[in-house]
């Protein structure tokens, strides 16, 4: 394959090139994903020692500014992502599954299993590390004694966990009348600047929060242990019907209501 001029298009490659220049993107982003790891488990040691006092520093934000340039912030940033990876490679291990599934090559020098979780995911899940490990664990023991232990499974039980706690929590129910202000401020806003993107994500944060009312009222309505033929049946379709809404849409809030994941409300009016 030619490499393009300096400045020059880019040229097409055949199937066998993609191929081959895919797996090695693959293979850094491991490779930098593991190198991350690394680094943020021998910030975490260091602060742990507390080495700033023995190299002369008043504190941890001025050591990490002069000796390893990056911020106090960004620091500790680093120290909860291994603390997030290593509560992930305990609650592994606590389910008796770590040796007898994870292949080789999948730990880093830190010693921790490579779960592919990315440093935000790590990062957002850390103060929710007792429920998080607790439901790793309740998972892969009973994936264990399914015999459904293939490290694949393994990695997806954990992504999904990680995934569920990271979703967007449900707004909480405000005042109706302020909640309608604040819509039809957003709309306006929104119609007068289409291309401001801080705008259209307002609106689609107040357009989310009646999501969450109406799936708050369907709920009220229709409890949760209902499937949603039965919700449908029962009162849903009158209740859609009489304030002038698809039963699709109340539906989809009542999915919103129960896992306050705004994906439940794509079709709908967002």
């Amino acid at each position: 394959m030619r490499e393009p001029e300096q400045g020059g298009a880019l040229e097409p490659v055949g199937r066998d090139d993609a191929l081959r220049l895919t797996e090695q993107l693959r293979a850094a982003i491991d490779d930098a994903r593991r190198a991350a790891m690394v680094l943020a488990q021998r910030v975490r040691e260091a602060h742990r020692a507390r080495v700033w006092g023995a190299l002369g520093h008043s504190g941890w934000g001025a050591y990490a500014q002069d000796e390893l340039g990056i911020s106090r912030a960004q620091a500790y940033r680093l120290i909860d992502i291994a603390e997030s990876a290593g509560a992930l490679n305990r609650a592994i291990g606590a389910a008796g599954v770590l040796a007898d599934v994870s292949p080789a090559g999948d730990t880093d020098a830190a010693g921790l299993v490579d779960m592919g979780l990315s440093q935000r995911a790590l990062r957002e899940v850390h103060g929710q590390l007792d429920e998080l490990t607790t439901v790793v664990t309740e998972r892969l023991t009973a994936a264990a004694q399914a015999g459904q232990l293939e490290w694949s499974a393994v990695r997806a039980i954990v992504g999904q966990a990680v995934d569920e706690l990271r979703r967007d929590p449900l707004p909480a129910a405000g005042d109706t009348a302020a909640d309608d202000d604040a819509l039809e401020r957003a709309l306006a806003d929104a119609e007068r600047h289409p291309d401001d993107t801080t705008v259209v994500r307002r609106l689609v944060d107040e357009m989310a929060v009646v999501g969450g009312r109406l799936g708050q009222s369907a709920l009220e309505l229709a409890p949760a242990f209902w499937s949603e033929q039965e919700a449908v049946d029962k009162i849903l379709a009158r209740y859609a019907n009489d304030i002038g809404c698809d039963v699709e849409t109340v539906l989809a809030a009542r999915r919103y209501a129960l896992t306050g994941d705004r994906r439940a409300l794509e079709g709908t009016w967002l």
